[in-house]
Parts: structure tokens; C-alpha cells; sequence
């Protein structure tokens, strides 16, 4: 929505965009360059090139400042964006107010325990993602209009839009004529948008533990003329009937989630996936396809900016998870700068 956000709680986003933007652009740039003149052949495991990272540039102006900001600004968001929210939650609240009757639905459920991974707090978020019940418009509608889409954030650089992404990780899909589109994790349903644009023809179903993205993502279900399924449940027990969709389609799930959760995601998948169906997934490239510095970057996150799988994520053999739940023809291979996107797909065979 375009949220009507005051002249002064739109100066501190922006300040914080521009930031994050100067840091990551700038002075890490910085910081990447000195260290691969003084170590010009680095630990090729991602412990060893962790502290020789930190070992290297424990002195160097430029990457304490870049950490130091990139802390100061993930925190810092919430800080400023919770409270214009709440300046314009009569705004707010009016477009989240969505008629009985719009096209679509939205599958609440009172009694979802969430797993234990879902309270680790993701990204510093004030509360957990459900910490405040306009969560939905602070982190898309502020946090990443103003913030991180002009700053970059994570394996995304500054200037790169994160929209693309998305787009290009659907295009990627082998087939353009399916029939019904899963995704998990869906958020607030940015991806849901693109896979609509993609897939005209199909029916999306998403699937997301967060009750006020789900609130999110079926009001921009409305005013988008949109017809999603829209479901509260655990990725890893979804609830669907077996081989009940054609696609599977995931973004920037799996750095979110613990080692076992995403093995379990991925049986489920297999298990709602009908014979002859696909997977494409989405997300952060594996630490050995970053130089040392860039996997050190991702992986100092894990302490520091509130992605406590990052690290477990980095060293996780994705492909052969599909594998091991029945998936054949997988691939992986990366897209852009860092190999961002990471793409990662497979399909179910069709019974003989």
C-alpha cells in the first residue's frame, strides 16, 4: 500500500536507506578489496575463512564501520518504522480491511503452534514477525521501500531490486502451464504477486506461520484482483492433500530455517507434489560458490543480524535433500553476481 508516512518518519527511513547503501557499497567494498591483496589465498572452508576475515581486518576502519552500521540500521528500522505505523495505522487499517465476499480466501488457525524456530526473532524484527500487528506494512511498505531495497540487504547488493529477484527465480520453473502453485514461506506475498504475473492460468496457494503477513498478503490479494488461497500453517506440515499441486515454488525460505525443518520441508513438498511436478527454489548460494570475504560476510549474520540458520544454511547440501525425498533431474546453479539467485530444482517423476 502506499502508506501516507510524515515528512520527518520518512527523512529517518531514507537516512537508513542511504546508509545501508554507503556501507555496503562503499565501505565493504572497501574492506573486500584489502583483504583479498593481503591474503590472496584464503581457507577454503567457511570456520577458516571466518577468522581469517576477522583476523584481517580487526584494525581496518572501513569493515568495523561497515559491521557497525549494518547492525546499527537492521535494528534501527523497526525502531522508526514501528512508529510511523502507527502514525497512519487509520490508513493502515482501512486497506487491510478486506469484504467477505473479495475473491480469494484466507485460512486462519487459532490453535497453530508454531515450531520453536519461528521465535528466533528473524532479521531483528521488534517483537518476532508477529510483534506488532501492522508488522506486515512496517517491514514491506517501510522497511524495504524505504531501507532495503535502495540499501541491498543480506546476499542482495545495493541498487539490485529485490522484485527482479523474484521474477527471475519464477521464470526459471521449467513449464508455464501449470495448474496450481504452491508456495511456502509466502510472507506477505510478494512472491505471490510475481507467480500470478508468471502463471496467469494457475491457481496460487500460500502457506506462511505469520498471522499479520497473512493479513498482509490477503488485503494486497484484493486490491491486486487477485484470487489466493492463503493458508496458516507450518511449511513442514502444510496440511494440503497429497499430490495436490503442479509447482512448488520457494524464495529465500531455507536460510530461515534450521537443518532438520528444511529436510522436513522438503519430504513435505515431494509429498503434496503431484507425479510430474517441479520445484524451484530460490536463495542465498552455498559458501563455497562466495569468495571468502562474501562468505564470511553471510555467515557473520548468523551472530549479528538475526538469521540464526545462516550459517548451518551456508554448509547445507540443498540438492541433496531433494535427492534423498525422491526428487530426480536436480540442479543448481546461480543467476547473477554471487551466484544470487541460487536456483535449486528438481521434479517427481510421473508413476510407471
Amino acid at each position: 500500500m502506499d502508506v501516507p508516512v510524515a515528512q520527518r518518519d520518512r527523512a529517518g527511513l531514507e537516512f537508513l536507506g542511504s546508509l545501508q547503501g554507503y556501507t555496503g557499497g562503499v565501505l565493504q567494498a572497501a574492506a573486500a578489496a584489502r583483504y583479498a591483496s593481503l591474503v590472496p589465498d584464503p581457507p577454503p572452508d567457511l570456520v577458516g575463512r571466518r577468522h581469517s576475515v576477522r583476523e584481517t581486518l580487526a584494525d581496518y576502519g572501513p569493515w568495523l564501520f561497515d559491521r557497525l552500521f549494518t547492525r546499527y540500521v537492521a535494528e534501527e528500522i523497526y525502531v522508526r518504522a514501528i512508529p510511523a505505523a502507527e502514525r497512519a495505522r487509520a490508513d493502515i487499517e482501512s486497506w487491510l480491511e478486506v469484504p467477505e465476499d473479495a475473491p480469494g480466501s484466507l485460512r486462519l488457525d487459532p490453535d497453530l503452534v508454531p515450531p520453536a524456530y519461528f521465535g528466533a526473532g528473524f532479521h531483528l524484527t521488534t517483537g518476532g514477525w508477529d510483534g506488532h500487528d501492522l508488522m506486515g506494512v512496517v517491514i514491506h511498505d517501510l522497511g524495504y521501500r524505504y531501507v532495503l531495497m535502495p540499501g541491498g540487504v543480506g546476499a542482495a547488493r545495493a541498487g539490485e531490486n529485490l522484485m527482479d529477484h523474484r521474477t527471475q527465480v519464477a521464470r526459471e520453473a521449467p513449464r508455464r502451464d501449470y495448474r496450481r502453485v504452491l508456495e511456502v514461506g509466502c510472507g506477505n506475498g510478494r512472491f505471490a504477486t510475481v507467480l500470478s504475473k508468471e502463471f496467469p492460468e494457475a491457481q496460487y496457494v500460500g502457506v506462511e506461520l505469520s498471522r499479520t503477513q497473512l493479513e498482509y498478503a490477503r488485503a494486497r490479494c484484493a486490491h491486486e484482483g487477485h484470487s489466493w488461497e492463503l493458508v496458516h500453517a507450518a511449511a513442514e506440515a502444510t496440511g494440503l492433500p497429497d499430490a495436490s499441486v503442479d509447482l512448488v515454488a520457494i524464495f529465500t525460505l531455507f536460510h530461515e530455517t534450521p537443518p532438520k525443518a528444511t529436510e522436513d520441508i522438503v519430504h513435505e513438498m515431494f509429498r503434496v507434489l503431484e507425479p510430474g511436478g517441479d520445484i524451484v527454489i530460490g536463495d542465498i548460494a552455498p559458501y563455497d560458490r562466495n569468495d571468502a570475504f562474501r562468505s564470511a560476510v553471510l555467515d557473520w549474520e548468523t551472530e549479528n543480524r538475526g538469521e540464526p540458520f545462516m550459517r548451518s544454511y551456508l554448509q547445507l547440501d540443498l540438492p541433496g535433500l531433494l535427492k534423498q525425498a525422491g526428487f530426480t533431474d536436480v540442479q543448481a546453479y546461480g543467476l547473477g553476481k554471487g551466484d544470487y539467485p541460487w536456483i535449486v530444482r528438481g521434479h517427481k517423476e510421473r508413476q510407471r
